[in-house]
């Protein structure tokens, strides 16, 4: 990723914008890449090429305000409504773990609580 990284920043600094969409944004808009926040979206190893590109178009459909030129291979239009589901379940599951590791640090802290309070009753 730090050589992206690198490639994107030499760009903006050269004010490569026919080459480079990030530097275009950068160059039109006057933003300047938060490089210590990039991170990846997705992996594969590099020889997956093919799963790779797909993920990307999936990726550029779903989110159709970005700043990317082209909008990769083509992803038919009857496989959105699967994926889009897919993406839901994948957002609801990510939000459920989230929840419950909020959940178990309140349950965590409450049995901290009561123990602190069994403590402090039996000094009385």
């Amino acid at each position: 990723m730090q050589d992206r990284v690198k490639e994107h920043d030499r760009d903006i600094r050269l004010v490569r914008t026919e080459t480079s969409a990030v530097s275009e944004h950068a160059h039109n808009t006057g933003h300047k890449p938060l490089w210590n926040e990039v991170k990846f979206i997705d992996r594969d190893p590099y020889y997956y090429y093919y799963t790779r590109i797909v993920k990307e178009a999936i990726n550029i459909r779903l989110h159709p305000i970005n700043i990317n030129r082209d909008s990769g291979i083509e992803i038919p239009e009857a496989w959105m409504p699967t994926i889009k589901k897919t993406q839901q379940q994948e957002s609801r599951a990510t939000a459920d773990r989230r929840g419950s590791k909020s959940l178990n640090w309140a349950n965590r802290n409450m049995n901290l609580k009561e123990k602190r309070n069994k403590i402090e009753t039996k000094k009385l």
